[in-house]
């Protein structure tokens, strides 16, 4: 195969691999799949390109398209844009990460094992909970892996209460997640004031079976949740509480998930400097209580010391036993975002705590001039009055989607219009505004509000 395993083959690369599985053609290695079932007609691709050609369709494709510098976004819904140290993308292309999966013999791999050491410690410490695991795909499953955790810590107990105040596409994974195993997902509604309804929550908890209470906070509207009472509720009912922090900047302000009781806290890592990439890929954080480390899901890194007295670095808990008994696996996760891990630690490093701080400050600071500028328009009105950290929503009365629209075409995209998740919620906006707008650009989209709304 050569010295570089993890480049695409060569077709003398595919002669020999089909040779040494006895075949003539990739074709032959389909030969169980029913030919009933077998696509036979051609992908619109068009015929194969070389890279040259590929490089001149790619120009004259984007030739007029707006330059993503060039136009000015505020959107969030659990994707947001943040600073990153241009240190960060140089140190992460290093040759050494050209692939950082975890070989089947990981202590072989140091390197690897102590980053994500070092991630897990981070996360930890900013959730205030005893111990993290070395990520998942994304926020979303870190969520849905989590309501399964909480099944198995509560034996016996199959109903699940989820605040509405969840992401909508975050329900929707936990809604595949659970769908042959059992589980029942009971939504919990929102007060008026944008935040989980604690009158509907203790009704729901006065049952039995309930096996744990899942929410968000900041929530998807933006609302930060009063997350010590939702706690104690759940805890008081005998059920697992767990928290998703969707934001993660937002612990740069608010108490972290392990001061306030939580059981399990997850979230969403793209917040550490990833870049939103068209929605992904991202990396999921998990946090739990060191009580149910077992039930964790993923793999946990530890440090110890090698036959020398030197300190090393191990994989101390794999709780997916991918390699035997998988039908007795706490997970089934086969691999997970090493590579964004290491992305988030290098940012965090350079970020600092103390610059963590800051731009938690500038981002709330920055929401509440927009919130309050665009208020002064008259053209919208804050929907919810609860608190909020970089995001809020809006009602726009002309129509938060044709709103939306036209801004865009003047190159500035004002929020999500809440009708992408709901088609019968036509005025809501979802605001996100953080330390990379300046006030000139705040200033900019209220004017858009004032002229277009």
């Amino acid at each position: 195969m050569g010295s570089h395993r993890f480049l695409p083959n060569t077709l003398q690369d595919r002669d020999d691999i089909l040779q040494a599985c006895g075949v003539k053609s990739v074709e032959d290695l389909l030969v169980g799949i029913p030919a009933e079932v077998r696509f036979k007609g051609t992908l619109e691709n068009g015929p194969a390109l070389s890279e040259m050609e590929i490089r001149k369709r790619i120009h004259a494709l984007t030739r007029g398209s707006r330059h993503a510098q060039g136009g000015r976004s505020f959107l969030g819904a659990g994707v947001y844009e943040h600073f990153c140290p241009a240190v960060v993308n140089q140190l992460t292309l290093r040759g050494e990460f050209l692939t950082s999966y975890t070989p089947y013999q990981p202590e072989m791999s140091q390197g690897t094992l102590q980053v994500l050491f070092e991630f897990q410690t981070m996360v930890a410490d900013l959730f205030g909970m005893e111990v993290s695991n070395a990520s998942h795909y994304d926020g979303s499953t870190s969520f849905a892996e989590a309501a399964l955790m909480a099944a198995r810590l509560s034996k016996g107990r199959a109903r699940v209460l989820v605040s509405r105040g969840v992401h909508p596409e975050y329900f929707d994974v936990m809604k595949t997640y659970v769908a042959n195993i059992g589980i029942e997902l009971v939504p919990v509604p929102l007060d008026n004031k944008g935040q989980t309804s604690q009158a509907a929550l203790k009704s729901l908890l006065a049952g039995d079976g309930v096996a744990a209470v899942m929410c968000q906070s900041p929530n998807f509207f933006g609302c930060v949740e009063d997350q010590e009472t939702l706690a104690g509720l759940a805890k008081g009912a005998g059920a697992v509480f767990v928290t998703n922090v969707a934001e993660p900047l937002s612990l740069g302000l608010l108490k972290p998930p392990g001061a306030y009781g939580a059981d399990i806290a997850t979230g969403e890592g793209q917040s550490f400097g990833v870049p939103p990439s068209f929605g992904g890929p991202f990396v999921g954080l998990f946090t739990s209580r060191m009580e149910y480390v077992r039930q964790m899901p993923g793999r946990l890194c530890g440090e110890t010391v090698d036959a020398k007295g030197r300190r090393a670095f191990t994989l101390t808990l794999s709780t997916r036993e991918q390699h035997i008994r998988r039908e007795k696996a706490t997970s089934n996760i086969c691999t997970n975002q090493n590579l964004f891990a290491l992305w988030a630690t290098i940012w965090l490093s350079m970020v600092g705590k103390e610059g963590f701080k800051e731009m938690a400050h500038q981002n709330f600071s920055k929401a509440e001039y927009a919130k309050d500028a665009i208020l002064k328009t008259g053209k919208a009105t804050l929907r919810y009055s609860s608190p909020t950290f970089n995001e809020f929503t809006v009602d726009v009365p002309s129509g938060a989607a044709a709103f939306a629209k036209a801004c865009v075409a003047r190159g500035v995209a004002p929020g999500v219009a809440l009708s992408r998740f709901d088609p019968n919620d036509e005025t809501g906006l979802l605001v996100c505004v953080t330390e990379l707008k300046s006030r000139a650009e705040l200033d900019e989209l209220a004017a858009l509000f004032k002229a277009l709304a």
